[in-house]
């Protein structure tokens, strides 16, 4: 069984090569994607019958449910034909003709043809406009699902309606401004450069209209990238770049990742959005920045942190890409899998494994939550108070200053309280420690009208017994 997939572009059948025009005149069967394409009326014109899966669009909800249904169509008619002809606008670029031949049967060989594809055509439009060295090429359902790097040239094919200019409109206005000039191609190739908010407001669309964009670098763009924010960092430590990043050090930039991370902690504290994305950036940039180090030195790149944390991701959540149980996945399955990946066996090795560079609460509280999966160490919030009320009544019998341990151990008592309470100890003393900065700045503005003096200040008015 084979299936021979060709290219009929926009059709004026000048354009098709012989081998094409072989296969589509040929004894084989011939399916077209649609029936609304000159090259249907053509075929009719030479008595070559043929079928389209036109009648699949009414049906289907969505492109990927149409490209599935058309692909159980086509090996269909292979399976009773032995030999068929799909043919499509692009072999090259057309989803269903992709679909089709991720869904071969092991049995059936598939054929793509060369031919004069809609690329073709569009492109020499285009030569006069950008550079086609490098073009990112793709259908408009395509385009709409994808990720493009706007420092490349783009080009989308297949915009039909009205209505799938709008939705192109809006995945472009993600990295363009409405007011961004971008060309319009029409059925005869013609390019002609339209404001971006006016893609959807065209006189008429069809099979061949287009449109394509130019690459614009990142400096006169509004919207950035990823891919940008690299570019950015990859100036800033090149030999033209600043010279302070340029000798930058993990260790050295080590104190401004702790303090980036605690203010983005911070600003969600604030719930102030416009804050958040801010402080998100400061952090985003420490992780480039220590990417970039690690590129220069030869130790890791931006795509190895991407990498590893894709597949960690994937590891650690069985049941969601490995299709698990997903209401039996809790807590406890997720620190077994560490431990898998960690190779630990003991729970001094598991202990070992917390960084010691975490803040001394979250140091603590990650080192209880691994004691705790040890049946013997498990404890009841009251028995945790009990321990503390012990530890506090003993430096107090003692009539003296707590000892560095004492006191070590009331500390992490508490921080174990926090932990079985579902609270984060390191955020709630910060919100604490603010509450009572918020309550002395109020006490000291309230003494100032009222001739007081603010040294008259007590825990007890803060509010802290």
């Amino acid at each position: 069984m084979t299936l021979h997939i060709v290219s009929v572009g926009p059709g004026d059948p000048a354009l098709l090569n012989q081998r094409t025009i072989g296969f589509l005149c040929g004894p084989a069967p011939v399916i077209l994607r649609t029936a609304r394409h000159p090259v249907a009326g053509w075929l009719q014109a030479r008595g070559k019958a043929f079928v389209s899966m036109d009648s699949l669009y009414e049906s289907s909800g969505d492109f990927d449910t149409l490209a599935l249904a058309i692909s159980e169509n086509v090996w269909q008619k292979v399976s009773e034909e032995k030999d068929v002809v799909y043919a499509v606008p692009d072999a090259l670029t057309d989803r269903t003709a992709e679909t089709v031949i991720e869904n071969r049967p092991e049995s059936a060989e598939v054929e793509v043809v060369p031919g004069f594809s809609y690329a073709d055509f569009y492109l020499s439009a285009c030569r006069k406009i950008f550079s086609t060295a490098n073009v990112h090429i793709c259908s408009a359902s395509d385009f709409i699902a994808s990720v493009h790097d706007p420092s490349v040239s783009l080009l989308v094919t297949e915009i039909n309606d009205e209505i799938t200019a709008g939705e192109v409109k809006n995945h472009l206005s993600e990295f363009a401004d409405d007011e961004d000039e971008i060309f319009f191609l029409d059925e005869h190739g013609c390019a002609k450069p339209v404001p971006l908010f006016e893609l959807d407001r065209q006189k008429s669309y069809s099979h061949l209209s287009a449109v394509a964009v130019k690459p614009v670098p990142y400096r006169d763009r509004r919207i950035k990238t990823f891919h940008d924010l690299l570019a950015v960092m990859d100036l800033l430590r090149s030999p033209d770049g600043c010279p302070w990043d340029r000798v930058q050090t993990h260790t050295s930039l080590k104190p401004y990742l702790i303090e980036e991370a605690w203010e983005t902690a911070g600003a969600i504290d604030e719930g102030d959005p416009s804050h958040l994305s801010e402080e998100l950036g400061d952090l985003l940039f420490q992780i480039v920045f220590h990417a970039s180090i690690g590129k220069s030195s030869g130790e890791f790149s931006m795509q190895d942190i991407v990498t590893g944390i894709c597949e960690k991701m994937i590891r650690r959540h069985p049941h969601v890409f490995s299709g698990g149980d997903r209401a039996s996945f809790n807590a406890a399955a997720w620190d077994k899998i560490k431990q898998e990946e960690s190779g630990t066996k003991t729970i001094s090795e598991t202990l070992r494994k917390v960084s010691p560079a975490l803040p001394a609460l979250r140091y603590a509280e990650k080192a209880i939550r691994l004691l705790d999966s040890v049946p013997g160490m498990k404890k009841t919030i009251s028995e945790t108070v009990q321990s503390i009320e012990k530890a506090v009544r003993a430096i107090d019998t003692a009539g003296r200053n707590p000892t560095e341990s004492e006191l070590a151990r009331i500390l992490f008592l508490c921080a174990e309280l926090s932990w079985q309470s579902g609270l984060d100890g390191e955020v709630i003393l910060h919100q604490e420690i603010s509450r009572i900065i918020r309550k002395a700045e109020s006490i000291e503005n309230e003494s100032k009208n009222t001739a007081g003096s603010p040294e008259c200040l007590t825990f007890n008015d803060l509010g802290v017994y």
